[in-house]
């Protein structure tokens, strides 16, 4: 049966499927042209946010359909991000750094070009992330005019910061069609002044005017690191302190690597990964005489952030949990139907008995084997 397509009719050799296939840690840009994309099951949509300079995902592998994309040549791509880096939660900012953008190349070691080297955590190529130090906002915003008539809550509109910083958002709350409250989402970073806020109506609301935000004129985190961010996966070669090639969010990450920041600090994160499972270890006394499936499960990044950041850290993907099989005993195998996604290490399997519903933890838990696996795309030139 012939499909339709954008701009060709009939579906033809003239314009046929491209298959994909990327290992952990690597990324296709789509040439200029318009495209149908269908992510593998671990493959990553995204989109390269023009401020921040990082690659930011359209949807979860395996839980978005396919989608329509308008490329330039450079602001999609298909990234396969299992056994990378994608960001991390800082729980130490640390002292004494001078306020700046730090991207790999720049970063010299020193209080006015900190740097910051990851361990190996089992990867051919180690994550090399930027720093920024300073310039993050206020969770005070003054109300300086709450407005009028609003039907819903209007959206809030943050300017940005310097290439390569962090935008900061946020949202509020209405109290008899005024603003009566602010809630600072992300705090940002990277800012020289205090960003303006733009009160902008919903569609559905024609009434509501007259509300005017002020940010905090004071920003926060002066001298410290506010934000630490997996740019553009690009090959980095001759970075300081030491010679650095291949994507700045790693290549075949196995575990969760550990910071080592210069100058010597206070300064403490924690990794944010995207990790799948690839081999599991089957747990005592599970049989699968009524039928069992085995669910890998993770959770979010933990760590008490300094500041409010979760879109350049735990909230740049959704974990999924993973799926396992195995024959009639547990020590007569498992096989990984879907090893899922996870920002941490996945400590067990809990098993579904199919046979009366129920779901146990783990007889014994046992830490899975976790890193990246190559994964199929497929896309049309529409």
């Amino acid at each position: 049966m012939a499909i339709n397509i954008i701009g060709y009719g009939p579906k033809t050799l003239a314009n046929p499927s491209t298959a994909i296939n990327l290992t952990s840690g690597i990324g296709y840009v789509f040439p200029s042209g318009q495209y149908q994309v269908m992510p593998g099951t671990y493959t990553f949509l995204q989109w390269l946010d023009p401020v921040t300079q990082m690659w930011r995902a359209l949807g979860t592998p395996s839980q978005s359909d396919s989608t329509v994309v308008s490329s330039d040549g450079t602001n999609y791509r298909l990234y396969n991000a299992t056994g990378t880096m994608v960001g991390a939660v800082i729980t130490n900012a640390g002292t004494g750094y001078t306020n700046g953008i730090y991207p790999p190349a720049l970063q010299l070691g020193t209080a006015a070009a900190p740097s910051v080297v990851m361990s190996a955590a089992g990867g051919t190529v180690l994550a090399k992330p930027t720093l920024i130090v300073g310039g993050a906002i206020n969770t005070t915003v003054a109300i300086t005019s709450g407005g009028a008539n609003y039907t819903q809550p209007p959206i809030l509109i943050v300017s940005n910061p310097p290439v390569g910083g962090v935008p900061a958002t946020m949202t509020c709350t209405l109290t008899a069609g005024a603003i009566s409250a602010v809630t600072v989402n992300n705090q940002g970073a990277g800012y020289l002044v205090a960003p303006t806020v733009t009160v902008v109506p919903t569609n559905n609301d024609i009434t509501g005017n007259g509300a005017v935000l002020t940010v905090n004129a004071t920003l926060v985190g002066s001298g410290t690191v506010t934000a630490i961010t997996i740019q553009a996966n690009t090959p980095i070669i001759g970075s300081n302190p030491t010679t650095y090639t291949g994507s700045t969010g790693g290549v075949g990450m196995t575990t969760v690597p550990t910071f080592t920041f210069a100058p010597a600090s206070t300064t403490a994160a924690t990794a944010v990964m995207c990790l799948t499972v690839a081999t599991a270890v089957a747990q005592t006394g599970k049989t699968n005489s009524a039928g069992n499936v085995g669910l890998l499960g993770s959770v979010v990044t933990a760590g008490s952030a300094t500041l409010t950041n979760p879109a350049i850290s735990t909230g740049l993907f959704t974990p999924r949990v993973g799926y396992t099989a195995w024959s009639t005993t547990a020590s007569g195998g498992i096989v990984i139907s879907d090893g899922g996604l996870h920002q941490t290490i996945v400590a067990g399997i809990a098993y579904a008995d199919i046979g009366n519903g129920t779901v146990s933890g783990a007889t014994t838990a046992v830490a899975q084997t976790m890193g990246g696996v190559s994964d199929l795309s497929y896309s049309i030139a529409i």
